[in-house]
This record gives C-alpha cells, sequence and structure tokens, in this order.
C-alpha cells in the first residue's frame, strides 16, 4: 500500500461522496428539511442518520477506498457489513464515476462492472457476472451510463453496455447493449 496510491484513492472518493451528498441530498434540501448553507459534513451527517440508502452508499465509498488504496481484506470486510447491514452486495471489483442513488437494499452489483454518473438502482436489482446456457461464463459485468434509472427487480447480465439516459424498466432482464435516451 503506497501513499500515493493512498492519497489518490482518496481524493477520487471524496469527490464522489460530495457527489453522492448532492444527489441524497436534493429532497430534504427540496422540503426544507437542510436549510442552505449548510456545512458539507452536517450535510453528510443528516444524511447518514435520516435517509435510509445513504449509509449503504457511503460504506460502498469506503468498500471502494480501501480495495483501491491496496487494502483488500479490509475492502471485503466492508462489503460484508454493507450486505448484512443493508442488504446492499457491491463486489470489489466494482467501480463507480458519479454519484448513486440506491432506492433501498437487497441489490447485488458484481463483477467488473462500472457505473456512470447519477445512478438510480431499485430495489431487487441485479447487475454482474452470468452464467446461462445461452451465454459462456464470465468475469466481465456491465458498464452502466450516466443518468441510468434501473427499475425494480431489473437483472443486467454479462458484458453488456447500457447507453446515457436510459430507463430499465422493473423486472426486465438485460443481456444486450442497450442505446443511449432509450426505455
Amino acid at each position: 500500500m503506497s501513499l500515493m496510491k493512498v492519497r489518490a484513492s482518496w481524493k477520487r472518493h471524496r469527490a464522489l461522496v460530495g457527489r453522492d451528498i448532492d444527489i441524497h441530498a436534493e429532497w430534504p434540501t427540496m422540503f426544507g428539511l437542510i436549510r442552505a448553507g449548510r456545512p458539507r459534513w452536517f450535510v453528510f451527517l443528516y444524511l447518514f442518520f435520516t435517509v435510509h440508502s445513504f449509509p449503504a452508499v457511503a460504506l460502498f465509498r469506503a468498500q471502494s477506498f480501501f480495495f483501491e488504496a491496496g487494502c483488500p481484506p479490509l475492502a471485503t470486510f466492508v462489503s460484508r457489513l454493507n450486505s448484512f447491514l443493508f442488504g446492499v452486495t457491491i463486489g470489489n471489483q466494482v467501480r463507480s464515476n458519479g454519484s448513486i442513488l440506491f432506492a433501498h437494499g437487497h441489490v447485488v452489483l458484481d463483477g467488473w462492472t462500472v457505473l456512470g454518473d447519477h445512478v438510480e438502482v431499485n430495489p431487487f436489482v441485479t447487475l454482474g457476472i452470468g452464467n446461462s446456457s445461452q451465454k459462456r461464463f464470465e468475469l466481465w459485468g456491465p458498464t452502466i451510463g450516466d443518468y441510468v434509472n434501473i427499475g425494480t427487480g431489473a437483472k443486467i447480465i454479462g458484458k453488456v453496455t447500457i447507453g446515457d439516459h436510459v430507463r430499465i424498466g422493473a423486472n426486465a432482464v438485460v443481456l444486450d447493449d442497450v442505446p443511449s435516451n432509450s426505455t
């Protein structure tokens, strides 16, 4: 674990947590529960203790930080903790390039999966590796674009690409690429 690796990972994840705070604070701010001008640490604590899906995202950020910083055992521990406490199971190879919103738990993200910015994941969603009679087994998961909403119970399996501004319907099973601006 080199100090430069840790610093780079810290800087990246600190920025991502800031984006997560922004997406999760939209509703509480709109309803006047968080006053404008509050310090970021206050908003973080408010979200952590009042918005049921925010702690799962915060733990995912910690898991990702530890993995990128060169401490996979600690990352795996945080992943197990997230699964136990919030029902959100995320593999160490999952990467995010922006804000994430988990509507509720019971989410599985696995394989070499990449999430874009402003990805909304609803309950009972599975993203990741697949092993079926129609496709060979591979460790690659999907690449999800920006501003994607993944409906309740949807499954996105294998090495597929989901474009930007896409809405995946509830209980959909996606095995092929989805172009941008699709529903």
